[in-house]
């Protein structure tokens, strides 16, 4: 049996080690409903004999104040694996109780630092040289720690300082052999906890190990750093650290090292002149405009990834982990936030149902019942000091709980705001939020929604719908042949399939005549706003394009009532 067990869990010592850990921290009740209880030590078994009597008597209200504690004490003991895992469920409110959240943000990793041997001989790995034919000096000592990697600072040949991060040796395969086990107690608890079937235990563990393989690999985070730079490099208010590709590969990231001064310490701050409310303000701004406009963030924005630099600069650094909202996302996004500045209860609740892809009716009643009284508070109070974000992550929460299922990426964005915002207070407690993120939002959206970023859309949107009427024709004889091979049984007669034809033909040329339409009122607006006016045979190129937009809203009128 056992040879059996060792087939689909991996390390069965592992496995063990991990079910005591847990079994020592109270959970041995969640060892019993995964079917493991046999693989406890006898001393483990005999113990848990005469205590299950004593646990019975420790009330609901006492047990869910003391599990999500012991929770984190399970995972920081059983290492870098599991602390991991803890802070991914940390960013995820809709997995687990608020109780159960608040504690795995205090995870942290007891990490010791690794030999300077073995330093030497993963960059002598990675870059086939040593380190003194890369680097003018090195310092053996790491500066800092953590459960994936250790830091150093250096010189390059050229005198430049850098921050090198060179990864724990055997990491990966450590990482790799838990994943394989927690694989195997999702699929436990899948089969036998259905209670928390909801939550998917098994997609979790599969995310996880996508986020964990691609933050092993550095060069997706110089990637992303790169990324980053490319976004908001002319902008003056924040800096990134250079990466230096010569010296990166997937164990080494080589980055540029920055002097200045952490978010937590505002007596440094002021020493340096820096004004704390406007460094909160960039931050927010920063935050704002990286899940709107660019659709790319930090998932894990913590005080720790952010510097303040002379002139209220802020340098952001650290990008193992970050989301992704689509374009579609974000224009829901943003029209969810919009209907926050308009203070319309109603059409925010409208518009936040719309970033769930599907959803019950049920769901949707008990959603509306939940969120209303919420936004009235906020919308109409006027003593409440609550902050969109708040407001914006509670109504997520409150989603999930009633039964919609947000995209991941959305969940992990509601709380970077709150994150990013609650590192605004800490850095400046007498912030007003209810007074100031108003205006911030509404300079995002304008950024977000301005014409030249619009033509572009439209530009995009032409472009994807004539690739789609190339295809059609291509598209289409691949079915009519599945039809003849008889691979598609499909009865329909002649005059049908014209019908379709042409009903086909007159939906894409709508699509494409509206897309049209809006370029040359994009264009035609873009062009007003020009000091020259750009002339054409004598007349405004402007009033050319509005007389043709008109023409073509006519036109695309009368197909419109044609049938």
């Amino acid at each position: 049996m056992l040879q059996k067990l060792k087939s689909v869990a991996g390390d069965i010592n592992r496995l063990r080690v991990i079910l005591v850990v847990f079994f020592e921290e109270g959970f041995d009740f969640l060892i019993e409903e995964v079917r493991l209880l046999y693989l406890l030590p006898f001393k483990a078994r005999f113990y848990r004999f005469f205590r299950r009597h004593g646990y019975r008597r420790v009330s609901g209200r006492q047990k869910s104040n003391i599990l999500p504690e012991r929770l984190r004490h399970a995972l920081e003991r059983l290492g870098p694996t599991f602390v991991k895992f803890g802070q991914l469920l940390s960013l995820r409110p809709d997995l687990l109780p608020a109780e159960y959240i608040q504690e795995l943000q205090k995870l942290q990793t007891k990490a010791g630092t690794f030999p300077f041997s073995e330093v030497r001989r993963i960059i002598k790995e990675d870059f086939g040289r040593e380190i003194e034919a890369i680097f003018k000096s090195f310092e053996e000592k790491p500066f800092a720690a953590a459960s994936l990697a250790q830091v150093h600072k250096a010189r390059l040949k050229d005198n430049t300082e850098v921050a090198v991060k060179v990864q724990r040796p055997y990491v990966r395969e450590t990482i790799q052999e838990d994943i394989h086990i927690l694989f195997f107690l999702a699929s436990l608890a899948e089969k036998y906890v259905r209670e928390i079937n909801y939550i998917q235990p098994v997609q979790i563990v599969k995310e996880f190990s996508e986020w964990t393989m691609r933050e092993l690999d550095f060069s997706v985070e110089a990637s992303n750093a790169e990324r980053f730079r490319q976004y908001f490099g002319n902008d003056a208010r924040y800096y990134f650290p250079v990466i230096y590709w010569d010296f990166s590969g997937k164990r080494v990231l080589t980055m540029e090292r920055v002097r200045g001064v952490n978010l937590s310490d505002r007596g440094g701050i002021k020493r340096i002149g820096d004004d704390p409310r406007i460094l909160a303000l960039n931050g927010l701004e920063l935050a704002l405009r990286q899940l709107l406009v660019h659709g790319f963030f930090q998932a894990d924005p913590h005080p720790g990834n952010f510097l303040a630099l002379p002139d209220n600069v802020l340098c952001v650094y650290d990008f193992g982990m970050v989301g992704y909202l689509d374009r579609h996302l974000r224009d829901k996004l943003a029209a969810v936030f919009m209907s926050f500045i308009e203070k319309n209860v109603d059409h925010t609740v409208e518009k936040m149902l719309d970033l769930a892809p599907e959803y019950s009716l049920a769901a949707r009643e008990e959603f509306v019942q939940k969120a209303s009284p919420i936004l009235s508070g906020w919308f109409y109070s006027k003593g409440s000091k609550q902050s969109m974000s708040k407001i914006f992550y509670d109504l997520v929460v409150e989603g999930v709980r009633s039964g919609l299922y947000f995209p991941k990426n959305l969940v992990l964005c509601s709380r970077t705001l709150l994150v990013m915002e609650a590192t605004g207070v800490k850095l400046y407690p007498e912030f007003q939020l209810y007074k100031e993120i108003t205006p911030l939002f509404e300079k995002v959206l304008r950024e977000k929604f301005d014409p030249q970023r619009l033509l572009k859309d439209a530009e995009m949107g032409i472009v994807e719908y004539l690739g789609i009427l190339q295809q059609l024709p291509e598209n289409t004889l691949k079915l009519i042949e599945k039809i003849e091979k008889g691979q598609i049984d499909v009865r329909i007669d002649k005059s049908e399939i014209m019908a379709i034809k042409d009903e086909m033909e007159r939906v894409n040329a709508i699509r494409l005549l509206s897309i049209i339409i809006v370029a040359l009122l994009v264009s035609s607006a873009i062009v007003l706003r020009l000091e020259q006016q750009t002339l054409l045979f004598g007349f405004s190129v402007a009033k050319i394009e509005l007389v043709l937009a008109v023409v073509a809203a006519i036109w695309l009128f009368v197909m419109m009532k044609r049938k």
